[in-house]
């Protein structure tokens, strides 16, 4: 982060963009590679494929190595990286494929703006900046006029307020609360987007370090006679700039036409947790509305135990989470939804391998919420589902009332159906956005949730 604001210290944006992807998700970036489908190497030629088979193979071990334990794994994985290194070396040798593995340049990196402006919101010690990426030209650098102790007493001044929301109506204080960032932080990079960007199209928000618990999509004026964001814009979020340009990769196997099939997952009475009394209504209403859309399948109560989410994800690409979500700050491969018969890890999610997923939506506490040490490493349910494969995902920002889920759930659904009349995850955003605006929920339960991914 003060390399990024380093660098629009010397007026260069593109590389702060390089470097801050470097810096950010270093976790999701290594295991990724080891996930990587190779299509450039394998059909590159005869040699590729032969290294791309090997590369698969090596990274096979080092993922099986890591699963296990023993007083010789450190020294099998120092032997297994150096093969890897060796062979990586190789296939940088081939024509074409220099910057294997290589972190990714601007003009790489630049393809996450292909569907709307990617807004970067940076603070460090030095500047709080805002830098907007788009698909055909330079970043664009807006300085924001807060400072990094500014963002912290704000993401403390929110978590104060959502705490209250369960006793009391905070709508009074939380309109203030997103009026100071309206005026601090969003105001002038909306000055600027409107200058380039029509307005009710969409935009990414990948916001760094404290920025990242605030809920830069919820920000306004709130003043009668004044637009807010929402009224302007579209808002989705991601986590980094390659994740969403993985997101709008297509499997080449799936087609456009092909047939959704969609898995209603639910927990009302996990062991050690209050009684959620609105699951079964939820899921109800999901299956009427995506009924005669999708192939249904919905488990809850004694069927929704580990290994059986884990086989249903597999066979379908559309997953919808009512349960209680488990928050570790401290150890946030261990937040977990709860299951009848224990807690689905993050661990876990990211050791599924699925076959073509598409969307999720997480109605259940705290899915976006991650390491409180490192908020950069973007460790939460919401990430770990996108590096499942999950290319548009519905998570939350605090603790979800669950006497609201069904009446949001019911209204998303019904607007996430394209004119043609199917189910279109590309459509999620939009849906969220509209929601947001008709349904008649309390304030805080009508900004919690956000959109990641295409």
């Amino acid at each position: 982060m003060d390399a990024f604001s380093a660098c629009l210290c010397e007026r260069a944006p593109a590389h702060a963009v390089e470097l801050l992807a470097q810096g950010r998700g270093v976790f999701w970036t290594q295991l990724t590679r080891l996930r990587s489908p190779l299509e450039d190497l394998m059909i590159s030629s005869p040699a590729g494929k032969t290294l791309a088979d090997d590369f698969t193979r090596l990274a096979l071990l080092i993922r099986n190595v890591l699963n296990s334990s023993g007083p010789d794994q450190h020294g099998r994985l120092c032997h297994l990286n150096l093969d890897m290194h060796r062979l990586i070396a190789e296939v940088r040798d081939l024509p074409g494929l220099s910057r294997f593995l290589l972190p990714s340049l601007f003009p790489d990196l630049q393809r996450a703006a292909s569907g709307g402006p990617v807004i970067i919101v940076n603070a460090s010690k030095y500047s709080c900046d805002a830098v907007i990426v788009l698909p055909d030209r330079d970043p664009d650098h807006i300085p924001l006029q807060i400072t990094q102790e500014g963002v912290r007493d704000l993401s403390t001044e929110l978590h104060t307020l959502t705490v209250r929301a369960k006793r009391v109506d905070v709508t009074r204080e939380l309109a203030a609360f997103l009026r100071k960032l309206w005026d601090h932080i969003i105001s002038p990079i909306v000055d600027s987007l409107q200058t380039i960007h029509p307005p009710q199209s969409r935009i990414w928000w990948c916001p760094t370090g404290e920025f990242s618990v605030l809920p830069l999509h919820a920000a306004g004026p709130y003043r009668k006679g004044h637009r807010n964001l929402t009224d302007i814009y579209i808002s989705s979020y991601t986590s980094t700039l390659t994740a969403l340009i993985r997101a709008r990769r297509r499997d080449p196997s799936s087609s456009v036409t092909q047939c959704k099939s969609f898995i209603a997952i639910g927990q009302a009475k996990a062991a050690g947790e209050n009684e959620l009394v609105s699951v079964g209504a939820e899921l109800d209403t999901i299956g009427q509305r995506v009924d005669g859309l999708a192939k249904f399948t919905r488990i809850d109560g004694e069927d929704s135990r580990i290994s059986r989410v884990v086989e249903e994800l597999d066979k379908n690409n559309w997953v919808h989470f009512a349960c209680h979500g488990i928050l570790n700050r401290k150890k946030p491969f261990e937040s977990a939804f709860a299951l009848r018969d224990g807690h689905f890890t993050i661990q876990r999610i990211i050791g599924c391998e699925l076959n073509n997923p598409e969307f999720a939506y997480l109605s259940a506490c705290h899915t976006t919420v991650g390491d409180e040490e490192s908020p950069d490493e973007v460790i939460h349910l919401a990430s770990a589902m996108q590096f499942a494969g999950f290319r548009s995902v519905i998570g939350t920002m605090w603790a979800v009332d669950d006497g609201e889920t069904n009446k949001i759930t019911s209204t998303f659904y019904k607007h996430m159906v394209d004119e043609s009349g199917c189910l279109d995850h590309t459509r999620a955003a939009f849906a969220l956005n509209k929601t947001m605006k008709s349904v008649d929920v309390p304030f805080d339960q009508r900004i919690l949730y956000i959109h990641l991914g295409a």
